[in-house]
């Protein structure tokens, strides 16, 4: 018996955890559900009996790793997040997979046998410092492979969750602190927990440049291109009567990027 613990705050993605593991081939007890930092440092504190741990990062009173960073935990880690800009994180613990909400039974099925593959015995039967020397092993090798880029944001409500897909945002804006991505309907969404430089990691170079110190322009999206003034371009966006501009010392670089 795989003995589990489920970190997670929000209800139905605990109740999408609890189907998915009762789907698995494999026997697994759920022996602690944990919403809060506080929780998780209180419960691991003691060093309990524990093979695996599902974990969210942004908790009700905080992120996960305020708590993690300050216990040595032996358990490995698969992280089930909606924000991609914490994998370097998550490797830096005993995480061993990083699946991005909305995450498919067979995207979960694949890091439990990520989990099998290094723990060749049971879990009973392998030493935790195996595992860890395993682990250590795995992500030497494996680290440069594991990252991806974001392909949704989600975008938090005072009454619900959606997820903005990244193939139908015209471009990024920063307004004072505050990060809004326009959609191909010109809808204006807020990002909550991020900022224009993360935001440069979490998506692909190859289609998204960063104009100027406040907008992220999509290169799908760019209608057309003309002289804004002597040492900027001007950029006129699909489906929008908005024109962006490129700061000075981006304009060489965008051209480049552009290939013109």
């Amino acid at each position: 018996m795989i003995k589990v613990v489920l970190v997670e705050d929000e209800m139905p993605a605990r109740r999408k955890l609890k189907k998915y593991i009762e789907k698995l081939k494999h026997p697994v007890e759920v022996i602690k559900e944990l919403e809060t930092v506080e929780d998780v440092l209180t419960f691991f504190i003691n060093e309990p009996e524990v093979d695996l741990i599902f974990s969210d990062i942004e908790l009700l009173d905080g992120n996960v790793f305020d708590a993690y960073k300050k216990l040595e935990l032996k358990s490995p880690i698969i992280f089930c997040t909606a924000y991609n800009q914490f994998w370097m994180d998550a490797f830096e613990t005993t995480g061993i997979a990083y699946l991005l909400k909305p995450y498919s039974f067979d995207r979960f099925e694949k890091a439990l046998e990520k989990y099998f593959i290094l723990n060749t015995g049971t879990a009973s039967e392998l030493k935790n410092n195996d595992l860890l020397l395993k682990l250590d092993s795995y992500f030497n090798r494996n680290i440069e492979e594991t990252k991806v880029f974001q392909d949704h944001f989600p975008v938090k409500t005072s009454k619900y969750t959606y997820f903005l897909k990244v193939e139908d945002i015209l471009y990024f804006q920063a307004d004072y602190g505050v990060v809004f991505a326009f959609d191909k309907e010109n809808k204006k969404h807020i990002l909550n927990q991020t900022s224009l430089k993360s935001l440069e990691e979490m998506v692909d170079s190859k289609k998204f440049f960063k104009i100027n110190r406040s907008e992220l322009v999509s290169r799908i999206y760019i209608e057309k291109i003309s002289r804004y003034d002597k040492n900027s371009i001007a950029i006129n966006i699909l489906n929008s009567k908005t024109i962006l501009k490129t700061s000075q010392n981006k304009t060489a670089e965008f051209n480049s990027w552009l290939g013109v």
